[in-house]
C-alpha cells in the first residue's frame, strides 16, 4: 500500500485524473490499489519536471549555438526570413518560421495599450475599417502591420525547427558548411547527433502533454541528455564542457527524481519476469 495516501484520499483524487490515465498505473501496481497508482502517477510527474528543465536548457542552448554559427556562415544575421541563396528552407521549416513570426507579432501586440493599438489602424485599414469588423479580426489585420525583429522570431520558434537542423535534408545545405561546428567532435555523425535530439524533440512533446516518463523511454533520454551534455560544443569528451557545468545543477534534480522514481516503481511494482529456460 501507498505510505502517503489511504483509501479515502485515494477516492477524492480519482475524480481529478481521468478512469483511463489511473488505469495506466493501476495495471502496473503489483497491489491494484488505486492509492498506490496514483503514486506511481505522481512519481512520474515530478519526474517529468525534471527532465523539462534539463531538456528546456539544452533547447534554449542548442537554438543560440545553432543561431551564433548561422550568423558566422552566412556573414549575416537575417538568414532566418531573409535565407541567402546557399540556404533553402523545406516546407516544414517555411511554415515554422511564418507561424514564428505571427506569434511574435501577437506577442508584441498583447504588451501595448490601447492608444497603441489604435495607432496601427492607420496602417491596417488605410481606407478606413470596415464596419461590423470582428475584434478578432481587426486584431489580425493590426498585427499584421507589426514589425518584429529576427530575434523574436526566433524565440518563438520550437525544438522541431532546431533539431531539423542536423536533420538529412541540411547535410549539404548546413551541416557541411559548418553546423557540424556545434558538435565538433570529429567522431559525431550528422544522424547520430539527429537521433539524439530526437529522442530529446519527442520527450518534450510527451511531457508537455502529461504523458508518463519510465521504462525504456525514460533510459532513451537520459542517454540522449548524456549524449548532448557530453559534446554540445564540447571537442573532448573527457573534459567536463562548459554546457555540461551550465545544465549540472538541473542534471543533479533530475538524478535524484530518478532515484525516487525508481524506487517508488520498485515498491509497488512485480519484479520483472524471469526470462524462459532461466
Amino acid at each position: 500500500m501507498s505510505r502517503f495516501l489511504t483509501p479515502d484520499d485515494a477516492n477524492h483524487i480519482s475524480d481529478f485524473l481521468s478512469a483511463p490515465r489511473l488505469q495506466t498505473f493501476l495495471n502496473l501496481t503489483k497491489s491494484g490499489l488505486r492509492e498506490d497508482a496514483i503514486e506511481l502517477h505522481q512519481a512520474t510527474m515530478s519526474l517529468g519536471i525534471a527532465v523539462m528543465a534539463v531538456t528546456g536548457l539544452i533547447e534554449v542552448s542548442l537554438r543560440n549555438a545553432a543561431c551564433k554559427q548561422l550568423n558566422m556562415m552566412f556573414g549575416r544575421t537575417d538568414w532566418l526570413r531573409n535565407p541567402p541563396l546557399a540556404l533553402q528552407w523545406q516546407d516544414l521549416e517555411g511554415n515554422s518560421i511564418r507561424r514564428a513570426q505571427k506569434q511574435a507579432r501577437r506577442a508584441a501586440y498583447s504588451k501595448m495599450t490601447g492608444p497603441q493599438k489604435a495607432a496601427l489602424d492607420a496602417q491596417a485599414f488605410p481606407d478606413g475599417k470596415p464596419p461590423g469588423m470582428s475584434h478578432e479580426d481587426v486584431a489580425s489585420r493590426r498585427q499584421a502591420t507589426i514589425a518584429v525583429a529576427d530575434s523574436q522570431v526566433i524565440a518563438q520558434l520550437t525544438m522541431h525547427f532546431w533539431k531539423r537542423l542536423f536533420s538529412d535534408q541540411y547535410e549539404a545545405m548546413l551541416w557541411k558548411r559548418g553546423l557540424r561546428k556545434i558538435f565538433p567532435n570529429k567522431t559525431l555523425s550528422r544522424a547520430n547527433i539527429a537521433s539524439h535530439l530526437e529522442v530529446i524533440y519527442e520527450m518534450r512533446n510527451r511531457l508537455a502533454h502529461h504523458e508518463p516518463v519510465y521504462g525504456s523511454r525514460l533510459d532513451a533520454v537520459l542517454e540522449a541528455i548524456s549524449f548532448v551534455s557530453t559534446y554540445l560544443g564540447n571537442r573532448d569528451p573527457n573534459v567536463v564542457s562548459p554546457f555540461a557545468k551550465l545544465i549540472m545543477p538541473q542534471r543533479d534534480i533530475l538524478s535524484g527524481q530518478v532515484a525516487i522514481m525508481r524506487s517508488t516503481f520498485d515498491r509497488l511494482t512485480p519484479p520483472p519476469a524471469a526470462p524462459a529456460g532461466g
